[in-house]
Parts: structure tokens; C-alpha cells; sequence
């Protein structure tokens, strides 16, 4: 692994862009990518949770604020992991009071997971670093910018899922 003001880096492919603009274009990627790495690594830190926990939280607020609690299963699945898998986890963000087991308020044989009441701040305050400036610079763009910026984003992510 390289090292970067004393921080390991992750190890980089070496790509050649067919112009010097392109070149600078991966360079800057690049560059956002370990920025964003560092920062989810603070986050993670600052929420003391593993980086499955966190998503986990993550689809527990968004599921509860659409009213919309998740059943262990469903959990797992939005995850990729195993039911036994996410038993592990529901216990892990139990015993740290992020989130709870609750009747399921639809069929009463089953559960829910819900997030704790403090879940969306604590989120909020670990992600916040990210958050804020990514939509600073975003209102910084002209809608040309911006709309060229969302279209190589959304190619760019429909390439890498398809080379999965």
C-alpha cells in the first residue's frame, strides 16, 4: 500500500486516459475516492459501528421515516447477507441502543427493526462532513455542470455494476 501524508492509501490500477484531460479527469476521481474513503472511515469512528451496521442504520431511518419498518428479512436482503447474518447485527445495534426489535405492527406473528429515536442525528452528525459539502459545491454549479456531472455519474455507475 502507498502512503499519503503518512496514511496508507489504497493501492491504485495504473490507467492511461486517451488525453491529458482525461488523465486529469481519473486523477481527480481518484483523489475523491480516497477523500470519501477517509471520510466514511471518520464517520464509521465517530459512530463506533462497522460499515454494515452503519448501512443497516442507514435503510432502518430511511424505512422508518417512510413508515415502512423492516423485518429482519428484508434487512438482510437490502444488506446481502444472511438472516443469521443479520441476527448478529440487529444484536450489535441493540446492545449499543441504535436500534430495537419491535412487533410487526401489520402481522403480529413477526418483527421489526426499528431505529433508535437518536438514529437520524447520530447519522446526520457522522455523515454530516460528507454531506455538506458535497451539496456546497453542487449549488456552486451551473445547471450545465451539474447536468453533465449527473450524466457521467449515472454512466459511470451503470458501467461498473455491469462489469460486476
Amino acid at each position: 500500500m502507498e502512503e499519503h501524508e503518512g496514511r496508507p492509501t489504497r493501492p491504485r490500477l495504473r490507467v492511461r486516459a486517451r488525453t491529458a484531460a482525461g488523465a486529469a479527469a481519473i486523477a481527480g476521481l481518484e483523489a475523491l475516492g480516497e477523500s470519501v474513503h477517509e471520510a466514511d472511515d471518520a464517520a464509521l469512528r465517530k459512530l463506533d459501528l462497522r460499515s454494515t451496521d452503519a448501512l443497516a442504520l442507514l435503510h432502518l431511518v430511511q424505512a422508518a421515516a417512510a413508515d415502512r419498518p423492516l423485518s429482519p428479512t428484508a434487512l438482510a436482503s437490502r444488506l446481502g447477507i444472511t438472516t443469521a447474518a443479520v441476527t448478529k447485527l440487529v444484536d450489535r445495534l441493540s446492545r449499543a441502543g441504535r436500534a430495537e426489535r419491535r412487533p410487526n405492527p401489520r402481522d403480529r406473528r413477526g418483527i421489526v427493526v426499528v431505529p433508535a429515536a437518536s438514529a437520524p442525528a447520530d447519522l446526520e452528525q457522522a455523515y454530516g462532513h460528507i454531506t455538506s459539502p458535497l451539496v456546497q459545491v453542487v449549488d456552486e454549479l451551473t445547471d450545465a455542470e451539474a447536468e453533465v456531472i449527473a450524466r457521467f455519474a449515472t454512466r459511470l455507475g451503470v458501467a461498473i455494476r455491469l462489469g460486476l
